[in-house]
Order: C-alpha cells, then sequence, then structure tokens
C-alpha cells in the first residue's frame, strides 16, 4: 500500500474512479494520504436498494470537492427512498456542474418528477432517465451542451412537449427513446438535424400505449434501431448518411420506411409486410439479416434479394422464441443479381432442415456464382438428426467451386 500511496494524485483518482464509491470512501481509513482523497474523484454512483442508506448519498456529495463533477448516476430500485431527496441530490449535481446524469428509478411508484433547475444545466454533456417524468418542463429547458439523450418510460406534457425538449438539443447526436405506458404523446415527432443514432422502442408488453408511431427528420444519421409491433406507421425523411439500420416491426405499410433507407449498408430486419416487388433499390447494402420468426418471411427474403445487387453477406436468424408457421420458400422468376455478381457469405442460426430451407440453401448454393463460406448452425443436438441435414446439402450442385460449407 505504500508504494501505491506514492504514486501521484492523477494517478490514483484514475484508479479509485474505477471502484464502487462505497469502496473509494472506505479508502479513507487507509492512512492521512487517502483521507480526502476520494473527495476528489470526479465520479459518483450510487445504488439504492431496500435497508440503503440514504445518508451515505448526502454525506458523499456535500464533502465532493473536485472542480467538476464528470458523472453522477443514482439507480433507486426501493420505495424506501424520498422524492424529496432524489430532487436535492440532482440539483446539487448541477451545482457542481455535472457532465452526465444518469437516473433509474425502478420502483413501481409514479414516475420521478425531478427539480426545475436541471433542465437549464449547460454543462451537461449525456443525460439518461428511466421512469421520470418531464411534465411541464418544455417552456424552460435548454440543454444547448447536450450530445446523448436516453429518454427510457418518460412522461411528457403532450406531443408538442417532447418536440419543444428536443428542439433545444442543438448539437445532440445520440437519442434513445422507449415510449411510457399511458404518455399523452400520441405522434412522436423526431426532428434533430444534428442526430447520428436514434433508437425508438415500444415494448410489446405494454399494451395500453397511446403512442401511434413515429415521424423521424434526421438528415444526418447514421444509426437506426426502431422495435416496434404496436403502432401503426414510422415516417422518415430521406437519411443519406445512413450506415446501419435494425428494424422491427409489425406496420401493415413498411413500405413507407423503407423507402427512406435507400444509403444503408448494413440492415436487420424482423417484419412481413414488405410487399414485393420492393418498393427501392438498397445500392449501397451489403450486409443483410433476416428474421425468420415470422408468417411469410420467405417472401421478405425474395423481396430484399432482388432489391440489393450488391449484397455480400446474408444471415438468416431467429430473434423470437416463438416461431410462427405460414408460407414456403418459392424460387423468384428469376436469379437475383447478388446471388450472380456478389453474395461471398450465408449463414442460417436456429435450422431446423425442414423441407422448405433446405431447398432454400440448396438454390443458394446453386446460384450463387461467388459464394465463399456457407455457414449452418443446426437447432437439434441430436447428432443422426444433424448427419442428416448434412447428407441433403453435402452433395447439392454448387455454382462456386470455392464455396465451403460448414455446419455447427
Amino acid at each position: 500500500m505504500d508504494k501505491i500511496s506514492e504514486l501521484p494524485d492523477a494517478l490514483l483518482l484514475q484508479i479509485l474512479s474505477l471502484v464502487k464509491t462505497k469502496d473509494r470512501v472506505a479508502t479513507s481509513l487507509l492512512s492521512k494520504r487517502w483521507e480526502t482523497l476520494w473527495t476528489l474523484v470526479p465520479k459518483l454512483e450510487f445504488h439504492l436498494e431496500r435497508g440503503s442508506d440514504s445518508e451515505f448519498v448526502n454525506r458523499s456529495l456535500l464533502l465532493h470537492r473536485a472542480p467538476v463533477l464528470e458523472s453522477f448516476s443514482l439507480k433507486v430500485d426501493t420505495f424506501q427512498v424520498s422524492p424529496l431527496d432524489i430532487g436535492v441530490w440532482v440539483r446539487t449535481a448541477v451545482s457542481h456542474g455535472v457532465r452526465e446524469l444518469k437516473l433509474d428509478y425502478t420502483t413501481n411508484e409514479d414516475p420521478i418528477r425531478l427539480p426545475r433547475s436541471f433542465c437549464t444545466c449547460q454543462t451537461l454533456l449525456v443525460l439518461k432517465l428511466k421512469n421520470a417524468s418531464l411534465v411541464g418542463f418544455s417552456s424552460s429547458v435548454c440543454f444547448q451542451s447536450l450530445k446523448t439523450l436516453h429518454l427510457l418510460l418518460v412522461t411528457y406534457s403532450d406531443e408538442k412537449s417532447l418536440e419543444t425538449i428536443l428542439s433545444s438539443c442543438s448539437r445532440l447526436k445520440d437519442l434513445v427513446i422507449e415510449c411510457c405506458p399511458n404518455d399523452n404523446v400520441f405522434i412522436f415527432t423526431i426532428n434533430v438535424p444534428s442526430l447520428q443514432s436514434l433508437s425508438l422502442n415500444r415494448s410489446a408488453k405494454y399494451y395500453r400505449n397511446n403512442c401511434l408511431g413515429f415521424v423521424i427528420n434526421a438528415p444526418s444519421l447514421k444509426y437506426l434501431n426502431i422495435r416496434d409491433y404496436r403502432g401503426s406507421f414510422c415516417l422518415a425523411e430521406d437519411m443519406p448518411e445512413l450506415v446501419e439500420a435494425n428494424v422491427e416491426v409489425g406496420y401493415d405499410k413498411l413500405d413507407e420506411l423503407m423507402g427512406s433507407l435507400t444509403s444503408v449498408k448494413r440492415l436487420s430486419i424482423c417484419s412481413t409486410k414488405l410487399n414485393a416487388p420492393c418498393p427501392t433499390t438498397f445500392q449501397q447494402l451489403v450486409h443483410l439479416e433476416i428474421c425468420t420468426c415470422k408468417p411469410e418471411w420467405w417472401n421478405l427474403l425474395v423481396c430484399l434479394l432482388t432489391a440489393t445487387p450488391r449484397l455480400r453477406v446474408l444471415k438468416l436468424k431467429r430473434t423470437h422464441k416463438d416461431c410462427s408457421k405460414g408460407g414456403c420458400w418459392n424460387e423468384p422468376g428469376f436469379v437475383p443479381d447478388c446471388l450472380l455478381t456478389s453474395l461471398e457469405y450465408f449463414e442460417w442460426r436456429r435450422y431446423k432442415g425442414t423441407k422448405g430451407q433446405s431447398d432454400l440453401v440448396t438454390y443458394i448454393l446453386r446460384n450463387a456464382c461467388h459464394l465463399k463460406m456457407v455457414k449452418i448452425l443446426t437447432e437439434t443436438d441430436d447428432p443422426e438428426e444433424q448427419l442428416e441435414m448434412i447428407k441433403k446439402l453435402a452433395f447439392s450442385p454448387r455454382a462456386s467451386i470455392t464455396c465451403q460449407v460448414d455446419f455447427d
């Protein structure tokens, strides 16, 4: 310990920042050298469970002496913590120039109401809220420095309230929204020109949700993640910078959303509502993952294969445990261009070896001229059943003489 004590303060503070706050405070008992060192660590995190001491949070904030509070993280798992205390802690963190504020209020209580002082905090770069209320905040919010905003199960006054909050974040790069049941927002409008990463989630477990859909205007967006089986639509302006998209939706009209993803290079999709022929061509798409858990996913596959002339990687997977039956593999009237000119890697996870599945793999092998690897990850643990699957494909004709088939 003496050798560690001889290290410079800057290095010791980096070491202490990796230690839990309670353990960090305990180092004050080691020696005079360590007595107040912990108070200079610019990072405070607390997890309050049943029986936790709220006074410990008060003392830690009161004694904190770092010039800037880089991070304040608070997770509350018990109703024994007073909302008034939480408000005081947030105000104190703001007065210390907090740059990253995380509040996870995972109790069965109503969403936590935050003090108004936090919504004009000019030092905030990262704000992550879970089960919080922003009702009545829109007119006073101003997050000019904010770059990351996560709003999970957050309630708002109305649709305009959320729009006003987002419009105050002129430098926002990363936005995550998880819809809250029984909130006052019917259409989530995301109008943020600076945004580069967007994640929208409406959990299927929330049956009572007023939200009908999303409207997106984010021309700088590079990463998009949408998970929504309860809404009716997602309308998006063109996103010319988009690199990667993950789409899990149950919309009846998926064409409207897909038409705005034309620049995407990597796409993962779980849906069945895309009409054939595909409404657009994905000239930049090289990596495609399709979920096989929904009925008639076969049609979605054919539609996208014919619309992705430069596709190099194709993966089939089952995202969800339930596997709906329906549809079957029907060969398209012509061989898609991507099979003839670009596809190099094909993978199927949770492969069952049914006739339709076997026919599809055989079709890929027979027509993919530049295929280098086919990887089949079977769902069965039965060696004999797996051997039968291998036999069905081992002697299938292959358009590519260099193609290898790997079973796992």
